[in-house]
């Protein structure tokens, strides 16, 4: 049984090809190793273009470029269904993309990576210092390492 409950909503203006089974295991190790997640939880993800993306990074982040994932988190309990409302993520389907191709990956592979990094972060991992980058890349290669998803190095 999954302790994480996914949604995803794509409003890339394409579907990109995403492992689901895939997904939904490596955020369930994530979970797993949180022990702020030790009940049903529950994730929205939106998948959004690069307009998107733009919009919602200079609206919340007062940074108007496309980006990678951004983490909004919630907290709170859902009366109907007693899950944990972990938050949701916004992740820039073209920047996993352009990336992806950059890095000779699958897009796939670096869609998992950005959703990984934002559930970290909603996990309570940071990465605004050079140790807490150290730390929250490692356990990200640890956790991909283990679906078939290698990730060598933190990308500049």
């Amino acid at each position: 049984m999954n302790r994480l409950h996914l949604t995803l909503i794509h409003r890339s203006g394409r579907r990109p090809r995403l492992d689901r089974k895939r997904l939904q295991q490596v955020l369930e190790a994530a979970l797993a190793e949180s022990p702020q997640a030790k009940q049903e939880c529950a994730l929205t993800i939106l998948l959004v273009a690069d307009a998107e993306s733009q919009r919602l990074h200079g609206e919340h982040f007062n940074d108007p470029t496309p980006t990678d994932v951004m983490t909004f988190p919630d907290g709170s309990l859902d009366p109907v269904n007693g899950r944990w409302s972990l938050g949701d993520l916004a992740v820039g389907v073209a920047v996993a993309a352009r990336e992806a191709a950059a890095r000779d990956l699958a897009t796939d592979e670096e869609l998992t990576l950005y959703i990984l990094h934002g559930l970290l972060h909603l996990l309570g991992y940071d990465d605004t210092t050079p140790a807490q980058l150290r730390r929250m890349w490692a356990a990200q290669r640890r956790l991909l390492a283990a679906v078939g998803i290698i990730i060598a190095v933190h990308p500049s």
